[in-house]
């Protein structure tokens, strides 16, 4: 009999171990390949199982036929009913064969070897079953391995400090901060450089993220008031007006234009330079010069068309601004007559010029004829117009200052400048409220213009006494609440004083500002700048913080 040698149940994991390796079970289950290839190789170990289950029978019926052969007659219905059962298998050996658990190897003889034989061989659906499950778990244990390598390969070893600087792929964080930084400027640029007129003046200007952060801090930050602050002043300090010209010398005379954003300069060299105000570049737009004219005095009409340039001699230049004409002037008449000191009324009619000898020649500003020549007592050291050009005011080089009414052609006024033993500049505000006068002994009063026009002997409303050499320039703003006050004998003598309370701001000048000996100060037609020029040639500009525009 077959089974008569079969192993025992301890032997059976060998024996399905042995049985894998020959049918080649165990490469199915270590291949990487999908299910679907596992399939393939499945149905072919179908086949090949079917192969071995023909075989075996042929096997089982040779045994039969020997062992009925040798044991006699007694055994030939057994043999005639195998030989048939052959005969019927040779009949159906061209028939497709279907591995079936009761037919798949023939019919066992016993209990235990049906179970031995369902154990070793199993059916096709337990086989199927089996090949699919081993198949899947060796997938799954490469996905997972796969997945383990992948994720150990992703994490890098160490990290380098120096990626986190790198520029030349920003990160959006990156990006972030730059255009922050970007807004940051333009409203810094915006603050510096103010708006000119043409601009939209009516926005709503943001709150700069310095002064949301001030706040937290305990600081105040300004509002919206328009009151200018008294004791500290913030100023900043831009590239030179002149930079690049620097050939004036001496500067003499500093104008802004009145409607564009273009300032005029001259100095003692014969040179007049133009250029745009922009407080970063100031580009120059042209230069005039005027060989063996020492340039002593320039001023321009109120439509700020025209340039009058004077000097020692007894000639002037008049420069058209519009067209690019220079036309030379003769000034008639004897005497000391030159254009070393002259102004230009507000209305734009009137031209008053200091001559020798206490004289002053009154002209007409359109055609240049002289109207009239005023006398007074002592020599004309400085003069002006009210903004109303209804008086003319001038300063003597002793202690008196005479007022003149043009229309009745006569003074009007003679009164004793307080602590002035000799006079050296007078000005009049914007707003026609407040005169200022200035001294060689570095005084300077301040009057209400009402009482000058009455009084012999007026008070000074306040009275400047910081500087302690001669006074060469004095300039209001435009609001009449800044007035600025230099002298040339001295480096850095330059004062700003805020006018509504009396005091001079105490962080202008700094030390070692480097202004050197300034003989002209100037403002601003809105206010926002402030000119200082000096006798080595250099105009500082600096930019006033609290007024915005040109």
């Amino acid at each position: 009999m077959l089974f008569k040698n079969m192993p025992l149940e301890s032997d059976i994991a060998d024996i399905v171990a042995a049985y894998k390796r020959e049918v080649g079970l165990d490469k199915i289950a270590s291949s990487p390949n999908k299910v679907s290839t596992a399939k393939d190789a499945i149905q072919d170990e179908i086949s090949n199982s079917e192969a071995i289950v023909d075989n075996f029978k042929d096997e089982q019926s040779i045994h039969s036929t020997d062992g009925n052969s040798s044991e006699g007659d007694d055994r030939a219905p057994a043999v005639k009913k195998d030989t048939e059962t052959s005969s019927s298998d040779e009949e159906d050996e061209h028939k497709p064969t279907e591995l079936d658990e009761q037919t798949a190897i023939g019919q066992p003889k016993s209990k235990k070897e049906k179970q031995l034989m369902a154990l070793i061989f199993g059916g096709k659906a337990e086989l199927v079953s089996n090949l699919e499950r081993e198949v899947k778990i060796s997938t799954d244990s490469e996905e997972e391995s796969v997945a383990v390598n992948d994720k150990k390969r992703r994490t890098p070893a160490w990290h380098d400090s120096d990626d986190d600087n790198d520029r030349d792929f920003p990160s959006k964080s990156q990006k972030t901060e730059l255009r922050a930084t970007v807004n940051r400027r333009r409203k810094n640029f915006e603050k510096l450089v103010g708006q000119p007129k043409w601009a939209d003046l009516d926005r709503q200007r943001e709150v700069d993220s310095d002064d949301e952060l001030l706040k937290t801090v305990g600081h105040v930050v300004k509002g919206k008031s328009t009151e200018l602050p008294k004791e500290i002043i913030e100023l900043k300090r831009l590239k030179s007006l002149n930079r690049e010209t620097k050939n004036e010398g001496e500067i003499t005379t500093i104008l802004f234009h009145p409607s564009s954003m273009v300032a005029v300069m001259t100095g003692m060299n014969g040179l007049v330079s133009i250029v745009a105000v922009d407080g970063t570049k100031n580009e120059k737009l042209h230069t005039i010069g005027l060989k063996k004219f020492k340039i002593a005095c320039c001023r321009m009409t109120p439509d700020g068309n025209e340039l009058v340039i004077g000097s020692f001699r007894k000639f002037y230049h008049i420069y058209n601004l519009i067209t690019g004409r220079n036309d030379t002037l003769q000034l008639k008449g004897e005497g000391a007559w030159n254009m070393k000191n002259f102004e230009i009324s507000k209305c734009g009619k009137y031209l008053a010029a200091t001559g020798g000898f206490g004289e002053i020649h009154l002209f007409d500003a359109r055609s240049k004829e002289l109207l009239t020549t005023i006398q007074q007592k002592y020599c004309c050291s400085s003069l002006c117009f009210t903004p109303d050009s209804e008086y003319l005011f001038t300063h003597s080089t002793d202690n008196e200052v005479s007022v003149y009414h043009i229309e009745k052609r006569r003074f009007v006024n003679v009164f004793t400048d307080e602590g002035c033993v000799n006079g050296s500049f007078i000005t009049i505000c914007p707003n026609s409220r407040f005169v200022a006068t200035g001294s060689r002994q570095g005084i300077v009063n301040i009057y209400h213009l009402e009482k000058l026009l009455k009084e012999r002997f007026p008070v000074p409303v306040k009275t400047v006494s910081n500087l302690t050499t001669s006074i060469g320039s004095i300039a209001f703003n435009v609001n009449s609440e800044l007035l600025a006050i230099a002298s040339p004998d001295m480096e850095n003598a330059v004062k700003l004083v805020h006018m509504k309370s009396g005091t001079v701001y105490r962080n202008f000048p700094i030390m070692k500002a480097g202004l050197g000996h300034v003989t002209r100060v100037q403002f601003s037609p809105g206010g926002g700048y402030l000119a200082l020029g000096n006798r080595e040639g250099i105009v500082t500009l600096f930019r006033v913080k609290h007024y915005q525009n040109y």
